[in-house]
């Protein structure tokens, strides 16, 4: 008898194609009656818990080695999770667990599959989902990504098995590509700026000048990404919910004043703690999270169902919250500090003391300032991993081998991951603190809709 799971309305179903005296159904080496079962979960779950987390981080890992500081964060950023939920998809249709992003997975033959042979289909999907991916999305990793497919197929023994995962990985891939195929680049684009104080003004943006061409003069990086379709949020503006200070407020004036003498290159004034916390999380959200969620994967020993989920789960958040506060970014169009304190004898604003030879410590991008991206995308990672794991609490290490190798951060819990993150960009110069609070804030509310809304436990009927 063939056995296949059927889904509607958010439940699956179980469907038992052909007659028998009784419905068996095989689960490893045991074989379960359908009457003896609670639901349908639990043949997910006799095949799913025996699949380890090792191809599944390779893939991860390969991931990060090829595209980490090699482009712009967002652009990485939707690398991350295009190719991270291609992952999470395949798996989920060679045995439903969880809803999927876009491979639909209503009809899913589990014929043959058991705990015995899982490794061999869902090894071959996984992998040739996140080759498929990294090659059409950055073909500089195809020589790597190739490699490492096949290394993967070869250790796997050849049976129709194995070609069906091939296959799902190939469509999970090509599913992700076509629904996305509507996106449009992320890139410079012409970006003239305003003139009037607090306005985003290119002509103060030393990162460009600095590194010609490939940061080009009179462009922004990006400027209409809050408009791109978002991942796991209904729009970009969803959680857009206050505004700026004015200029002449006591609040820019102390934000501004705190950032002059923080962020500066040099700032006497900063701690060295303040200046490592500054380097430490100056690399991109979905690259540093990407890190914390292989840790955590494996000191928390999740299977491979669960790792794909949760680092879908998290790029899902980091993408959106970039979308977001894009889209705030082009809604505003506030200045950075750097513009802000170079023009500060000329704002209209007696107590804001400029400083034409001031510097961020860190080389400002040319996009504008409210609400803080890495702020955003902090609070939103943040917000995925304490709902995932049903706690604030952890306890680990973390390295960031970009800026600071060797260099380690103690975390005690997801929320101080999420300050540091935030309040890193008052110290290298990039944003005010109202950017960074509004940032966080919001993004800490898009996280808990993304894990409450996307890749779902399937429900079950029988």
């Amino acid at each position: 008898m063939k056995t296949t799971f059927k889904f509607l309305g958010g439940l699956i179903i179980l469907i038992s194609l052909g007659s028998c005296e009784k419905d068996v159904i095989e689960s490893g080496d045991a074989e379960l009656s359908s009457a003896d079962i609670k639901g349908v979960q639990n043949f997910n779950n006799g095949m799913i818990n025996s699949y380890s987390n090792e191809v599944v981080l390779q893939w991860n890992e390969l991931l990060s080695q090829s595209i980490d500081d090699l482009m712009p964060l967002p652009a990485e950023s939707k690398i991350y999770a295009m190719v991270t939920l291609a992952m999470h998809d395949a798996l989920n249709n060679v045995v439903p667990k969880y809803e999927t992003y876009t491979l639909d997975n209503l009809e899913v033959d589990a014929t043959g599959i058991s705990k015995k042979n899982i490794h061999s289909i869902a090894d071959a999907a996984v992998s040739q989902a996140a080759r498929d991916m990294m090659v059409q999305l950055f073909p500089a990793s195809a020589a790597a990504a190739d490699a490492q497919l096949n290394s993967i197929l070869a250790g796997i023994e050849d049976s129709d098995l194995k070609i069906r995962g091939i296959n799902i990985g190939k469509n999970a891939a090509a599913a992700m590509l076509e629904k996305r195929a509507n996106d449009f680049p992320l890139r410079f684009e012409t970006y003239i700026g305003g003139t009037a104080p607090g306005e985003y003004q290119v002509n103060y943006m030393p990162f460009m000048l600095a590194n010609p061409p490939i940061w080009p003069a009179n462009a922004a990086y990006a400027p209409n990404m809050g408009e791109l379709t978002p991942f796991g949020i209904i729009s970009g503006d969803q959680f857009r919910d206050e505004g700026l200070y004015p200029l002449n407020s006591s609040e820019y004036v102390a934000d501004y004043n705190e950032v002059k003498s923080l962020g500066c290159t040099n700032c006497p004034m900063r701690t060295d703690e303040q200046t490592e916390i500054g380097a430490f999380w100056i690399e991109s959200n979905a690259s540093s999270m990407n890190r914390l969620a292989r840790i955590l994967i494996e000191e928390r020993k999740l299977d491979g169902w669960e790792a794909a989920r949760l680092i879908g789960l998290v790029e899902m958040a980091v993408i959106d919250a970039y979308i977001a506060s894009f889209e705030g970014k082009a809604y505003y169009k506030f200045w950075r500090p750097v513009s802000a304190i170079r023009a500060g004898d000329f704002d209209g604003v007696d107590a804001t003391v400029g400083d034409l030879t001031w510097t961020s410590s860190f080389f400002t991008p040319p996009t504008a300032e409210f609400p803080s991206t890495h702020a955003y995308a902090g609070g939103s990672a943040a917000a995925v991993f304490k709902s995932y794991f049903n706690s604030d609490h952890i306890n680990l290490n973390l390295t960031s081998p970009y800026y600071l190798p060797g260099v380690e951060r103690h975390l005690t819990s997801f929320s101080q991951m999420s300050y540091e993150t935030a309040i890193s960009r008052i110290y290298i110069g990039y944003h005010f603190r109202h950017a960074i609070e509004v940032g966080e804030r919001q993004g800490k509310e898009l996280g808990n809709y993304v894990f409450q809304n996307n890749l779902r436990e399937l429900k079950k009927i029988l």
